[in-house]
Parts: structure tokens; C-alpha cells; sequence
């Protein structure tokens, strides 16, 4: 079955007109991402190319049919990124902090980074965000996404609800 790619936008100021296949939620370490899925041969390869930025309340979330060696390389990217390998029922497997972006003038010789463990999924975050959320190997990330043909994906460590704002009550005079 091919699926077609479409354009969706972010909500956020910093929104850019982006090719996923679908959309969702992650979680680590108590913390929310929304996150955009890359799950074609094709999105996969353009993952977060020429972003300027990556709000660090968004991910990526790169996902597969098979446990393998998913290394990535930063051609094209222009922000640097914490990636974060996880295995099919979302345990961390290999992390990667604040991998540098590849300068265009390097063409295709880009280092590569990760990959030496099998993982099932991959996800890049905003820079930082290993370090502040505390995330470490054999932690737990859970995912609820829905590909843009419906198909729901949901997987690893339970999602936690989202925290509502709660009103203060006033005390009478």
C-alpha cells in the first residue's frame, strides 16, 4: 500500500510547514512531547532537515517494523539534537546528546551517530532535553501516535495523562 505524504503544521509561533506521517503523543520521565512520526523510507530521510529550530515541547519519533541498527547522520540539519534509541516496548537502549549539525559544505561525508545497539525506534529531541528530564539508559518512553491513514501506533511505557490547570479559590473577606 503507498501512502502519500502531506503537509501539516505545528502549532506553535515557530511552526514550519513539515511532511510527517501522522502525529502524537511521546512521554519520558513524566514529560509530554508532541511529536511528529516519520515512518516512510522517505520521511525517514528528511527526518528534521532545514528546521531552524525544534520547540522543546516537540519531537520526532522515527518508527520501524524490525529491531535494527538505525544510525543517523545530520546532512542537512541545522540545529543540534539529543537523540534517544528505544527498544520495542520503549526501554533506552543508546542515547546520543547534543549531536552537532553537518555543515552543507561537507556534502555527504556527515559522520554518523548511534546505531551500535539494535533498537526498534528512534527519537530526536530538542537539544537539552536528556540532560533535563533526567532521562538515562533503561528508562522507559510510551508513544500514542495516529498515522495520517488512521493507523494508530502505541507502544512502550503507559502515556500519563495530560495536568490540567487547577483554579485557586478565593478566600472571602
Amino acid at each position: 500500500m503507498q501512502r502519500f505524504i502531506r503537509p501539516a503544521l505545528l502549532g506553535s509561533l515557530s511552526s514550519l510547514a513539515v511532511f510527517g506521517a501522522g502525529s502524537g503523543t511521546v512521554a519520558a520521565k513524566g514529560h509530554r512531547f508532541l511529536a511528529e512520526v516519520a515512518a516512510t523510507p522517505r520521511e525517514q530521510q528528511k527526518g528534521l532537515m532545514f528546521r531552524q529550530s525544534l520547540a522543546k515541547d516537540r519531537c520526532m519519533i522515527f518508527v520501524y517494523d524490525e529491531d535494527g541498527s538505525h544510525g543517523i547522520w545530520m546532512k542537512n540539519c541545522l540545529i543540534s539534537l539529543d537523540v534517544v534509541w528505544i527498544s520495542a516496548d520503549g526501554k533506552v537502549v543508546e542515547m546520543a546528546e547534543r549531536v552537532p549539525p553537518c555543515s552543507p559544505m561537507r556534502g555527504d561525508d556527515c559522520p554518523t551517530y548511534g546505531g551500535t545497539v539494535p533498537a526498534r525506534h528512534f527519537i530526536e529531541f530538542a537539544v537539552g532535553t536528556i540532560k533535563s528530564i533526567g532521562l538515562k539508559k533503561g528508562d522507559r518512553i510510551g508513544w500514542d501516535l495516529k498515522l495520517d491513514d488512521g493507523t494508530p501506533v502505541v507502544g512502550g511505557a503507559p502515556i500519563p495523562p495530560e495536568k490540567t490547570a487547577t483554579k485557586t479559590k478565593r478566600r472571602p473577606k
